[in-house]
């Protein structure tokens, strides 16, 4: 099975607009979490804090799971009837809207081929196979080291992999 890191770009910050006629939006700005260009990046069921840009809201990362669980895995080919393909949707650039409705953030969603096997599965095998039930493994966070935290596999297993 082939497994995607799907990066979700900032398009558009957008200025607020009233939702009602003749009624003046509830909000005064755009959205002062993200600016054009910042990135998510969503890896192996995490967040990659590496690579990711800007900050973090949860409405947006909340609204975002249904489509990140469809675009990290390839989906295999619908057959037609007639016995075509139907092309695989989510291998396509997909636009996404937060949540927000007077002043919403529009991203561009892409799909990136990781390189070997995900992490979640490795610490899966890894934790199955040295009877561990507490397992820190997640991908490289900068903080971790400002937060004296050391004990993460990650960097140790994957570069192994």
């Amino acid at each position: 099975m082939v497994y995607y890191k799907v990066v979700a770009t900032v398009h558009k910050v957008s200025r607020p607009q009233s939702l009602t006629p003749d009624q003046p939006s509830h909000v005064f700005y755009p959205c002062r979490m993200y600016k054009e260009g910042d990135r998510i990046v969503f890896e192996d069921n995490q967040i990659n804090m590496a690579e990711t840009t800007g900050a973090l809201c949860l409405s947006l990362v909340a609204s975002l799971i249904p489509v990140l669980k469809a675009m990290q895995r390839k989906v295999e080919p619908i057959i037609e009837e007639d016995g075509s393909a139907v092309p695989d949707s989510t291998q396509k650039v997909t636009w996404f809207s937060c949540p927000d409705a007077e002043r919403p953030v529009i991203l561009k969603i892409e799909r990136v081929p990781m390189e070997g096997k995900p992490g979640w599965i490795i610490a899966d095998k890894l934790a199955k196979s040295k009877h561990l039930d507490n397992l820190h493994f997640h991908t490289p966070n900068p903080n971790d080291k400002l937060n004296n935290i050391y004990d993460n596999l990650w960097e140790s297993v994957m570069q192994k992999d």
